[in-house]
């Protein structure tokens, strides 16, 4: 009876890896280090690495250098300056800045040409088209990556392996375990909106500019050399052909060198990254949603759009969030606001908590603008991996960490990094582990990273004295799951003694209740918001906080005895309403961790 079914298993083995009749064998080839993306991260690791006299390989299953610039056509670059203007990062993102010509608007054929023209100086081809279909790993390493190629498989041996695709898609292929959306915050696993850029001719850019802002202060966007941004006040009228699936808002329009316009404002929801076919179906979709978007703003705004045409959409869509590593750090949205540092920090991130929208009508995702923060290595650093490294926006960052943390500047640092850490691990003959586990190797590649330019500390203001606030608890409870929501003037901090305002009331409310589904408390939060609107910018009063919330069927705690509310008061007054919604974080056994609805435990001690 056993060696029957032992018998079967092999027969079965047999027959799911048989190579089909007359296909070639994998060509075999041996290098330092693999790449996989030839994105901006992908691009900078390959590069700082090739100069170190690294063997690499760099394959990029599209047909382009460049990433979200040559794929989804971003046209924004995400700045981040420190208290001097000067970029935060240094390294290779500063070069690029410098290159580009640009600090707001991106060409994004000039993206190209500066991204190929970095490989080109470190001697590194890369090769497009080369589609991941298998890894091989065994226990805590990966042994091989298997490829798809124009000129037939080939299988790819490396001693070091970097995953350089926003989506993280050769680490979840190793094996590597994720959060998927925002399933960390405990509300669901919704993804934030994607995007669909398109191309327009025919518009009149100084005419552009001038309605962007036509007096100072700008009232409903503004303009900055080549990009361009605003126009809500006629966005707000706009009917999609499917409300559930499309908004248009925002917009941001980027002047290119061939007279034509990117535009990037076209939300598209119910996307799932992770999946190829919903990301195709979503474009289609999309791509007629752009015909809709151009009629309605050539009748909005004829002054601006009359004369405008749609010569193209971006080739995929503008992914913001896919897979979230769990990596030997994860992370958190408070790490990122307080600008918190780390014994292994290799690059620093300023870029504001600035999420979009998860659900269609719901007000976006602004916790506060951060202080600069370290980026440790070991979030780059999967839980069961040696030889495995992954530079993206799906690396080892909170959901609510990666609205920060996703940007394109601080992403090729961590590339650079990632890089530098591979040279550096191969001349003490470790792989890149060895920096999550021996101080001296870390130093050593602390100092190298110093010399190529990269940034790892910087002036900070000093820190807040949230931590001595009575609300402060429940206020990092709410900020991890995004329901602690600031605006652009919370800066390094939460800013819990400062009153709260009803507008950010509403909106934590609003999010909290979309995600739950509960039509009837949204629209009694919106009927609120409408009848005060006049009044958002005001302090909560105590009084009104606590009639909303029994409104919508909580008994509050007792409130403190003043008229408006702090907002630590504010954080402590939701997190007694909404505790009991999500599951209670339970530590596991020895070497477990939660993630709130996930338990991710690490690998025993022996396998490091």
């Amino acid at each position: 009876m056993h060696g029957r079914a032992k018998c079967v298993a092999v027969l079965v083995v047999a027959f799911v890896f048989a190579r089909p009749a007359g296909a070639s064998p994998p060509h075999n080839l041996s290098v330092d280090l693999l790449v996989y993306g030839a994105t901006p991260q992908g691009v900078a690791a390959a590069s700082a690495a090739a100069s170190r006299g690294v063997r690499v390989l760099l394959a990029e299953p599209g047909g382009a250098v460049g990433g979200a610039f040559t794929h989804s056509w971003l046209n924004t670059l995400d700045l981040s300056r420190d208290r001097s203007g000067a970029v935060l990062q240094g390294g290779l993102t500063t070069q690029f800045v410098r290159r580009l010509g640009s600090e707001d608007g991106v060409d994004v054929r000039r993206a190209e040409r500066v991204l190929t023209g970095f490989l080109h100086e470190a001697g590194v081809a890369p090769r497009l088209l080369w589609r991941l279909e298998e890894v091989e790993t065994s226990h805590d390493r990966v042994l091989s990556a298997s490829f798809a190629t124009p000129d037939g498989p080939v299988r790819v041996r490396a001693a070091a392996y970097l995953d350089a695709t926003d989506t993280a898609e050769l680490a979840a292929a190793a094996g590597a375990r994720f959060t998927v959306g925002r399933e960390d915050t405990g509300l669901d696993r919704r993804f934030m909106a994607a995007g669909l850029v398109f191309r327009l001719r025919g518009l009149d850019w100084r005419a552009v500019t001038a309605a962007a802002c036509p007096r100072r202060p700008c009232e409903d966007g503004g303009w900055r050399g080549r990009l361009a941004w605003g126009f809500n006040r006629f966005l707000v009228r706009y009917v999609p052909a499917d409300p559930n699936r499309f908004t248009l808002r925002g917009l941001e329009l980027a002047f290119q060198d061939d007279g034509s316009v990117l535009v990037k404002g076209l939300q598209v929801f119910g996307v799932d990254p992770t999946d190829s076919d919903s990301l195709e179906r979503a474009h289609r979709q999309a791509a007629a949603e752009a015909l809709r978007a151009l009629s309605f703003l050539r009748m909005a705004a004829p002054h601006l759009f009359g004369a405008a045409d749609l010569v193209g959409v971006a080739p995929a869509l503008y992914v913001r969030e896919s897979r979230h590593l769990l990596g030997r750090y994860r992370l958190r949205a408070d790490d990122v606001l307080y600008g918190r540092d780390f014994p292994d920090t290799v690059s620093l991130g300023g870029y504001p908590l600035d999420g979009q929208s998860y659900l269609p009508g719901e007000p976006p995702y602004l916790p506060g603008v951060p202080a600069p923060y370290g980026v440790p290595f070991r979030a780059l650093l999967p839980e069961r991996f040696d030889n495995l490294l992954v530079a993206s926006p799906a690396a080892s960052f909170d959901a609510v960490a990666a609205f920060s943390a996703r940007v394109v500047p601080l992403q090729m640092s961590l590339g650079e990094a990632c890089g530098i850490a591979v040279a550096v691990s191969r001349s003490l003959g470790r792989p890149p582990s060895v920096f999550a586990e021996d101080p001296n190797a870390l130093g050593r590649l602390r100092n190298a990273l110093r010399l190529a330019g990269l940034r790892l500390w910087t002036l900070r203001a000093p820190a807040l004295d949230d931590v001595l606030d009575p609300g402060y608890p429940d206020a990092v409870e709410l900020l991890r799951r995004g329901l602690f929501n600031g605006s652009y003037w919370v800066r390094e901090g939460l800013h819990l003694r400062r009153p709260a305002s009803l507008r950010e009331w509403l909106e934590n409310l609003e999010h909290f209740f979309r995600a739950q589904n509960a039509q009837a408390a949204v629209q009694t939060i919106l009927a609120v918001r409408y009848a005060s609107f006049p009044t958002l910018g005001y302090p909560l009063s105590t009084a009104s906080a606590v009639a909303l919330l029994r409104a919508l069927g909580y008994s509050p705690a007792v409130p403190p005895d003043r008229p408006v509310l702090s907002r630590g008061e504010a954080a402590s007054l939701l997190w007694s309403a909404w505790r009991g919604a999500f599951e209670p974080r339970r530590e596991g056994a020895l070497g477990c961790r939660g993630f709130w609805t996930l338990s991710a435990c690490a690998q025993p001690p022996g396998r490091r």
